[in-house]
C-alpha cells in the first residue's frame, strides 16, 4: 500500500533543526508563519531527519496543531520533515490516501476509520488531542428549531464521513430524514458561507464558525458531540507503515505533543498559526476559538474508548454483515504508552497546572 521502512533516524531528545514546510502554492495557509522555537536543552542537531507528509482533513482549530507543530518546530526537534501534503481532504478521501501511500499520517473524524476497517483494511488511530468533537448542526438566518430545517438542505462535507454521517444520525433522532437533504460542499469555509447566504438552511460545523459569524446570525440546533460522544478529530496511519516505522511513528507523535504545549502556552505562535488557517474569522474571534480549544485539547492526547466504542457500535448497526470489530482493533495505544513512560508528556501537564 506504498509504504515502507524508512529506517532508523536520531530520537527527538537528540536535538534538531528547523522544520521545512512545503504546501503547495494553493494552500499557502504556512507561508509566512513565524518560526519560534520552545525552550529546549539539547546539546546535538539532527542533521539527518525522516520526512514524511500528512493530510489535513479540515479547516478548523481541532486540526491546525500539526500547522501550530512546524511554527514551534516541535517536530524539527524530533527529527521530523513534516511536509503538509493537503488540506482540506475530507474523511474518505484522506483514508483513501493513507492506504494509496500518497501520505503516511492523516487527521481526520473516527467514523471514516472505523468504516474502512470494517472493510479489512489496515487504518490505525495513534492519538487526539480532543476527545469529543466540538461539531454542531448550525441554522442558519431565520432558522431557529430542527423543523425549520424541513423543505431544505443541510451542508456537510460529504455523506459518507463524519459529518454526513452525524447528521443523517440526528436527522433520524428527530424523525426528519425524510424532509431534509444533505448538500456535499467538500469544504466548511463553503458550508459557513451558504450558511450566511441562506443557499443551505442548516450546516455541521466545528466552534471555529460559531465564533466567527455575526452576533445572531447562527443557530446551535444540536450539539452533536453531545448527542452520540463520538470521537473527535484524530491522527491515523497504517498499521503496514507503523509496523515497519514505528520510531518515526512516535517522533511523529512526540511532535504533535510539543504542539499541543506551545497551542496552550504560546499564543504568540499559534494565534498567528489559526489567523492564516482560519481567514475568515477576526481578530476578537480568533482569541475566543484559541482559548476555547486550549482549554479542551488534552495534555496526554489519548483518543476516548467509550468514544470509539460509541462509533463502533453505530456503524455496525449501519453495516449489516461487516465484521465486528473491537477498539484494539483501530486504536493503537502501544505508541502513546511509551512516550508517557519517557515522560514526553510531563511538560504539558505541568504547563497546563501553570496557566
Amino acid at each position: 500500500m506504498g509504504s515502507k521502512a524508512l529506517g532508523d533516524r536520531p530520537r527527538c531528545d537528540q536535538g534538531a533543526s528547523r522544520a521545512h514546510v512545503e504546501l503547495c502554492s494553493h494552500q499557502g495557509v504556512a507561508d509566512g508563519l513565524r518560526r519560534k522555537r520552545l525552550p529546549i536543552s539539547r546539546t546535538a542537531l539532527v542533521t539527518d531527519r525522516s520526512r514524511v507528509r500528512l493530510a489535513i482533513g479540515l479547516r478548523s482549530t481541532a486540526q491546525s496543531l500539526s500547522l501550530v507543530g512546524l511554527a514551534a518546530d516541535t517536530f524539527a526537534q524530533c527529527g521530523i520533515d513534516l511536509e503538509i501534503a493537503q488540506i482540506e481532504t475530507a474523511g474518505p478521501a484522506g483514508i483513501d490516501g493513507l492506504l494509496q501511500g500518497r501520505w503516511e499520517f492523516a487527521e481526520f473524524g473516527a467514523i471514516p476509520v472505523v468504516q474502512w476497517a470494517m472493510e479489512g483494511k489496515d487504518p490505525v488511530i495513534l492519538m487526539a488531542a480532543e476527545p469529543v468533537s466540538a461539531l454542531y448542526i448550525l441554522g442558519g438566518p431565520g432558522v431557529s428549531t430542527a423543523n425549520d430545517l424541513v423543505g431544505g438542505r443541510i451542508g456537510v462535507l460529504t455523506r459518507a464521513g463524519q459529518t454526513g454521517y452525524s447528521a443523517l444520525e440526528m436527522l433520524d433522532r428527530w424523525d426528519l430524514r425524510d424532509g431534509v437533504d444533505l448538500a456535499e460542499l467538500m469544504k466548511y469555509p463553503a458550508i459557513y458561507d451558504g450558511l450566511l447566504r441562506g443557499d443551505i438552511r442548516g450546516g455541521v460545523l466545528t466552534a471555529d464558525y460559531r465564533f466567527a459569524a455575526p452576533e445572531g446570525a447562527l443557530s446551535v440546533l444540536a450539539d452533536l458531540g453531545k448527542e452520540f460522544g463520538f470521537q473527535g478529530p484524530l491522527l491515523a496511519t497504517t498499521r503496514q507503515f507503523l509496523a515497519a516505522n514505528r520510531d518515526i511513528v512516535e517522533r511523529v507523535v512526540e511532535g504533535y505533543s510539543g504542539a499541543i504545549r506551545a497551542f496552550k502556552t504560546r499564543p504568540d505562535i499559534a494565534v498567528p498559526v489559526l489567523q492564516k488557517h482560519l481567514p475568515f474569522v477576526d481578530v476578537d474571534g480568533i482569541a475566543r476559538i484559541h482559548a476555547f480549544y486550549a482549554a479542551r485539547f488534552s495534555d496526554i492526547p489519548r483518543p476516548s474508548v467509550a468514544g470509539l466504542e460509541a462509533v463502533i457500535e453505530s456503524c455496525s448497526q449501519k453495516a449489516a454483515g461487516e465484521r465486528l470489530l473491537a477498539v484494539g482493533d483501530v486504536y493503537e495505544p502501544g505508541v502513546l504508552d511509551a512516550l508517557e513512560r519517557r515522560g514526553i508528556f510531563d511538560a504539558n501537564v505541568s504547563s497546563t497546572m501553570k496557566v
